[in-house]
């Protein structure tokens, strides 16, 4: 009888803020799993976590994801085909072999914010114990003026920063259509039922996008609000977000107005079981080829959209 694949692994882990001293705390899922389990877990994916705070915390934390949106996940397409491209032929020459082993795409967060790293256990006494460790280089591109700049999920295009965001929005603004009406119908004079009212309405009623055509919108989402009865003993406690979608595995916790991230952390991450190196997180990237374009496979060929 055939089994279910088993895979070892550690999914939850201590959140260790570090020398954090603002209000901000940055946590990459994917970086958490990589160094608990020594071995490359890719940032382009949908990590599917919840946090999980203390009892005993004083702390009040509110906790934020990106938004998982069909615009996010097309713009994080789009700056990887584009990184693809502009890449092509530096990759045609560097031997397969003396490519980096671990390379991947990685885009920053675009957050101000402190960074975070995982706690594993050493006991006796059992003192949390962070893994600082490893190599997460953000990925880049070579502009027309030989300026390196990296990609960014933040809304604002930089010389040094593309916004993924904003540079998927100039290419799909929508424009009115029709841009304008008739105003007038055919035989008019014949056809003693139509209506001229009635035919402008049919063309300019619905001529634009139920939503903002032009700009980026807000890019993160609330997940919850973590506290404690020792916090607040009137408002009742919180202790987990439960599991929530984390495109790129970015998510962000927010300390309570005026307060600090304590540098002992009372948070902890776990991210649900799955089939991606034993946890749940689908690619983003699916329909992107190799040479940068985008399309759908269907068997063994590829389509280009």
């Amino acid at each position: 009888m055939a089994q279910d694949k088993s895979y070892p692994i550690t999914r939850t882990l201590r959140v260790d803020a570090g020398s954090t001293t603002g209000s901000i705390l940055e946590i990459n899922a994917e970086q958490y799993l990589s160094k608990a389990n020594r071995r490359l877990y890719r940032q382009a994916r949908k990590y599917r976590c919840k946090i999980d705070m203390d009892p005993d915390s004083s702390q009040v934390m509110h906790v934020y994801a990106l938004a998982d949106t069909w615009m996010a996940e097309r713009a994080l397409k789009m700056g990887y085909a584009n990184y693809l491209e502009n890449s092509s032929s530096e990759r045609d020459g560097i031997k397969k072999s003396n490519l980096a082993r671990w390379e991947d795409f990685r885009v920053l967060s675009g957050l101000n914010a402190g960074h975070s790293h995982p706690s594993v256990f050493i006991g006796p006494p059992f003192s949390p114990s962070p893994l600082t460790a490893g190599e997460f280089e953000n990925t880049i591109v070579v502009d027309n003026l030989g300026v390196a700049r990296n990609f960014t999920w933040a809304r604002v295009t930089t010389p040094n920063l593309y916004s993924m965001l904003m540079e998927y929005d100039q290419a799909g603004n929508a424009q009115p259509s029709p841009d304008t009406s008739t105003s007038t119908m055919p035989y008019d004079d014949l056809m003693a039922d139509d209506s001229q009212v009635l035919a402008n309405a049919l063309q300019v009623r619905g001529n634009t996008p139920p939503y903002l055509d032009t700009g980026v919108q807000g890019q993160w989402v609330k997940v919850g609000v973590l506290q404690s009865e020792k916090a607040t003993a009137s408002s009742g406690s919180r202790l987990s977000t439960g599991f929530f979608d984390a495109p790129c595995g970015i998510i962000a916790v927010v300390a309570d107005t005026g307060s600090i991230i304590p540098a002992t952390s009372v948070l902890s991450l776990t991210v649900q079981s799955g089939d991606y190196k034993g946890v749940h997180a689908p690619s983003m990237l699916d329909g992107v080829h190799s040479s940068g374009t985008q399309g759908t496979w269907k068997g063994n060929v590829w389509t280009k959209n």
